[in-house]
Order: C-alpha cells, then sequence, then structure tokens
C-alpha cells in the first residue's frame, strides 16, 4: 500500500465522517480529470496461479510458490482496498521455438516452471480470463471461490512427476474458501454505509440538483414497477432520490459517468476513491451509462429538469433490452452478463407506461 493511500484511508477512518461534505474522490495521480487507478492500470503483478498461493498462506500454510515478502505485501493491500487491480500473468507463451532451445534445455526441462505455467493455464482457464488480463481483486477472489473449491488438481496432480505441492491437500484453501472472499479482501463494515446513507439521504433532500448515473434512471423505473414498489433499498438510494423526484418533478438532474449519489452507502462503494468494486462495477456499468447517453443524445454534465429528463429517457428507451441486454439479448462472458433477461424487465416497461411521478 502506498503513503498516499495509507494517508487516504488514516483520513477516512478518523475523519470521514465527521462533517457534512463527502470524502474527495480525487487523487494526486489525476491527469486531464481522469484518476490513473483504472483497469488498465494494474497496482499488483502477479502469476495468475499465485492467486491461490495467497490464500493457502492465509490459510496457514507456507506456500512455495511465492516469495513471503510479497505475499505480505499484496495480502496487506487486498486486506485495505478492494478495488486495488491485478494483472495475472503466465509465461506460457513464452516459449521459443524448440530449434532455439539448447540442447540441455530439451533434455532436461526445468520442472518446476513448467508445472508453474500449467498452473497458471488452468487457474485462467477456469477464470475464463487469459495473461495479461486485469481485474479489480475483489472481483477476483469472487470468481475465484466459485469456480475453484480444490487445489488439487491444480497445484498437485497424482500423475508421477507432476506430483507438485504437498500443501495443495492440506486443507488450508479451502478453509479460507469456506470464509468467503471477505476473509481476503476488504469490505465494508456495515456501519460505515449506514453512516454514508444517513449523510447521502441528507444531501438527496437538501442539494439544489441530483447528481445520477444515467443507466440509474433505468434501474430506478424497474424497482419503481408502475407503482409496485415503493420501499427503501438496501444497497443504494434510489429510493430517495426518487422521493425527492416526485415532490420536485422540476428538480434538476446532472448526468455524470461513473458512481453517483445513489452509490454511496452499496457494498460496493469503496469511499476512498470512489470506485465501484462488483462485478458490473468493472465495465459493464459504463458501457450502459454510455449507451444511455448516446440514446439520449446527452454528454456528462447534461442537466435538465426531472419530469423532463424521464419524459425523453422513456421516449428513446422503450425497453431494457437496449441497454442492459446490448440490443441482441446475448451474454458473451461474465463480466458481460445481462441484468433483467434478455427480453427486458416488465417493471421498466410498466413504469414507461405509468411514469415515474405517480
Amino acid at each position: 500500500m502506498t503513503d498516499l493511500s495509507r494517508r487516504a484511508m488514516l483520513k477516512l477512518g478518523t475523519a470521514g465522517f465527521a462533517g457534512s461534505a463527502l470524502p474527495a474522490l480525487s487523487s494526486a495521480n489525476e491527469t486531464a480529470g481522469k484518476a490513473c487507478d483504472g483497469l488498465c492500470s494494474p497496482a499488483i503483478t502477479i502469476r495468475a496461479h499465485q492467486l491461490l498461493s495467497l490464500v493457502c498462506v492465509l490459510g496457514g500454510a507456507k506456500c512455495p510458490l511465492m516469495e513471503a515478502a510479497k505475499v505480505r505485501e499484496v495480502l496487506k493491500r487486498l486486506s485495505a482496498d478492494p478495488t486495488t487491480t491485478i494483472r495475472l500473468m503466465s509465461s506460457a507463451d513464452e516459449i521459443p521455438h524448440y530449434t532455439a532451445l539448447g540442447a540441455e534445455t530439451k533434455a532436461t526441462p526445468h520442472t518446476q516452471e513448467v508445472l508453474n505455467r500449467k498452473r497458471d493455464l488452468d487457474v485462467l482457464q477456469r477464470l475464463g480470463l487469459a495473461p495479461g488480463d486485469t481485474r479489480r481483486a475483489r472481483y477476483l477472489y469472487e470468481l475465484l471461490f466459485k469456480r475453484i473449491e480444490t487445489p488439487k488438481g491444480i497445484c498437485a496432480h497424482d500423475t508421477p512427476g507432476w506430483e507438485g505441492c504437498p500443501l495443495a491437500k492440506s486443507g488450508a484453501y479451502q478453509r479460507v474458501r469456506a470464509k468467503g472472499w471477505k476473509a481476503v479482501v476488504y469490505c465494508r463494515t456495515d456501519q460505515e454505509r449506514e453512516q454514508y446513507r444517513r449523510r447521502n439521504v441528507q444531501r438527496i433532500e437538501t442539494s439544489d440538483r441530483l447528481f445520477v448515473r444515467p443507466h440509474h434512471l433505468m434501474c430506478l423505473s424497474c424497482w419503481y414497477a408502475g407503482g409496485k414498489s415503493k420501499s427503501p433499498r438496501p444497497n443504494d438510494t434510489l429510493f430517495e432520490i426518487w422521493q425527492r423526484i416526485r415532490r420536485e418533478p422540476d428538480v434538476h438532474i446532472t448526468l455524470v459517468e461513473g458512481t453517483c449519489m445513489a452509490c454511496d452507502c452499496c457494498d460496493g462503494f469503496h469511499p476512498s476513491n470512489g470506485r465501484c468494486v462488483h462485478s458490473c462495477g468493472l465495465i459493464r456499468d459504463y458501457k450502459k451509462d454510455l449507451d444511455v447517453f448516446q440514446k439520449l443524445g446527452l454528454m456528462p454534465g447534461a442537466t435538465m429538469k426531472a419530469r423532463e429528463l424521464f419524459a425523453m429517457l422513456f421516449q428513446r428507451i422503450p425497453s431494457t433490452r437496449d441497454i442492459c441486454a446490448y440490443g441482441d439479448g446475448i451474454e458473451r462472458s461474465e463480466e458481460w452478463k445481462i441484468c433483467s433477461g434478455p427480453d427486458g424487465n416488465p417493471g421498466y416497461a410498466a413504469t414507461r407506461r405509468t411514469g415515474i411521478f405517480n
């Protein structure tokens, strides 16, 4: 963890809730209005099989596949920042043509490195990723525990010469996996989320305008379902936003690209940098925002009265299929999961018929 990150976390822990202003989401690394901690800027680079190594060490094993100092450094970072970007590497595609290998290498290969290359590709194949792919920490460990139950068959085999790591059968990995991804990666406490919710609700009620990401207008419409739902939601403040615009249809809404007023109390929102760590926070929801902007013919920062904005939304986007199912209803990967089904959310259709201000 960098000194800058430590200071940000300490500031959040000691003074983050003291005042009415939200903590600054900018950093010293911002350039031209963009922060440099996106998915194309890995904070940590490790071999793919070392995702399992970190878990085994947490489970009490002394994994021989990763240096102890590196393990401590990475685990410390993950325990503080779930948005940490991790690039998974492998040398499998760096093997030269056989004629470029020396006679000694041909006859006596480095067996440990051969095993590690297979481990890398086994892990990447299970996760549906490729060498060089970068994902946020929470996403990787949620996916890892979902798809890999044991290191047996990855870190060790019954085949003579491929026995691998004896710790693969120790149960160390399984002990941590049973606790879930939160045993590895930081997760916000309920208390902290509730403090953010109270402060955010106050801001929604008193701000001269609302700041909302475009696709959240559709989420709000799906939830409202033509009037069927009228109660607070545990993971966002869309209900409170709806209450404000219902009372004041002419309140202005500024459309923002990225996390917005509805996000602050979410378990997937990381306050120190404003990032979303849900799987949808990787890229899917950003595409939804931009697709809505395009359909509306607007750009980030566009500001309109709520009644006019929803009228435009319902006129130009007849179904969630157009945005949340990418227009064709085809789900191509874990990162591009479809929300509400390939044929559209009936709640959105109902709200489009009745309007949002009833």
